[in-house]
């Protein structure tokens, strides 16, 4: 599986293009390629969340009643020799946790050190709420960028988006888009858990292999996770002391598993001070078989708040570290797209 420079910086192990002006711009609905299916873009295109949202009734779904495919469509889908069977039906489920640590306007702003030595700052905001195939959802942004000095030994200013359903937190759609010394690309994924099925765009230009592009449809797991989202659905899951989390993952029309163990409870360092954190170590397993690039740990803060406090991997050469820097709230009049 190809492995991002953001999804090294950001994801990190949860895991283990496009210019300057597309970044700020953000991500819109003229992204979804016009040769998709009409019910397809409909069912993906972004729209602005009602001023005043009805109230979600728990275990209702929201949506409009979908039209089930026929009988032919529900033929296994094959890859890699791997079969996941089309789901015959999808309920929409409820998995909203008793309380919501994930705040609309929310700002995350993280240190990435490799080596010891600052080499990037990454902002993840809770931008307002969305509607999509008539079902309310979270809106999540991510913007990685190089400091000046490392920037000289390679230049990253990449952007992903995800986003993720109100009540059932799993993803609808993610986009990447990446514009690094190397290469540059544009990377969009739709997760359909009702036909259990993701259309995958890849356009990718590098600077010695040249233009590539990917456009097909890949089997998943239904409610499986993308590389932002997963990254957010963990601070959602109850972390009971030594309990284990195993949810799907999708990827790049690949489909994992993510295994998150409470290691432990611990203080820890923060900007502000010393911090009652809980410990989570992170795997991952490939059609049942773990996979060990090195040890990966993620903590997050014990207490309503879940913030993400730090996340380390150990990569190919040395140690890749996220430190929390500053978490706050956005302000009125603040610029979501400001670097």
């Amino acid at each position: 599986m190809k492995l991002s420079a953001w999804i090294i910086l950001v994801s990190l192990a949860l895991l283990t293009g496009c210019a300057s002006t597309l970044l700020r711009n953000g991500i819109t609905n003229d992204d979804l390629p016009k040769e998709l299916p009409r019910d397809i873009q409909d069912k993906f295109e972004i729209k602005d969340a009602p001023a005043v949202p009805a109230p979600a009734s728990v275990g209702v779904p929201q949506a409009k009643p979908v039209k089930r495919p026929p009988k032919a469509s529900k033929v296994h889908l094959i890859r890699n020799k791997t079969v996941i069977p089309v789901p015959a039906a999808f309920a929409w489920p409820n998995r909203r946790p008793p309380f919501d640590p994930i705040k609309v306007g929310e700002r995350h702003v993280f240190v990435i050190t490799y080596f010891g030595v600052p080499a990037a700052t990454v902002r993840l905001d809770m931008l307002p709420f969305k509607q999509m195939n008539n079902r309310k959802v979270y809106h999540f942004r991510g913007i990685a960028k190089t400091t000046s000095v490392f920037s000289l030994v390679y230049k990253i200013h990449d952007t992903i988006e995800s986003f993720v359903d109100f009540e059932g937190l799993f993803p609808l759609r993610f986009h990447m888009r990446l514009d690094e010394t190397k290469q540059t690309r544009d990377s969009l994924e739709l997760f359909d858990s009702e036909k259990g099925q993701t259309y995958y765009w890849n356009r990718w230009n590098h600077k010695t292999k040249g233009y590539s592009e990917t456009k097909n449809f890949f089997p998943m797991t239904v409610m499986s996770q993308d590389s932002l989202s997963a990254l957010l659905y963990i601070r959602t899951l109850d972390l009971a002391p030594d309990s284990v989390h195993t949810f799907p993952v999708m990827n790049e029309g690949t489909n994992w598993d993510a295994v998150i163990t409470v290691v432990r409870r611990e203080s820890l360092a923060t900007p502000n001070g010393q911090r009652k954190s809980i410990l989570l170590k992170v795997d991952a397993k490939y059609q049942g078989i773990a996979q060990k690039k090195g040890d990966s740990f993620l903590w997050i803060s014990d207490d309503d708040d879940r913030f993400l406090l730090r996340l380390e991997a150990k990569v190919r050469i040395g140690t890749v570290v996220a430190s929390l820097k500053s978490v706050g709230m956005l302000q009125a009049g603040d610029d979501p797209d400001e670097d």
